[in-house]
């Protein structure tokens, strides 16, 4: 660990909010910046969301309804 204090969202949901913002921005910037069509975005998004889907690597949180 390092002895600087960390910087950045603390919570859960910042940093899921940071993450949304940051992926807002990238499609933004792509779809502006580059000769990218809304289909090839979401067929890249698409492609990425199956690979984070094959690395199994998510938990699922259910809440008490009690």
């Amino acid at each position: 660990m390092s002895d600087s204090p960390d910087i950045g969202p603390k919570d859960y949901d910042e940093q899921t909010d940071a993450f949304r913002f940051d992926l807002d921005s990238l499609v933004e910037r792509y779809g502006h910046e580059f000769d990218l069509n809304t289909i090839t975005l979401i067929g890249a998004l698409q492609e990425k969301i199956l690979d984070l889907y094959h690395l199994g690597n998510f938990e699922i949180e259910l809440e008490d309804d009690e």
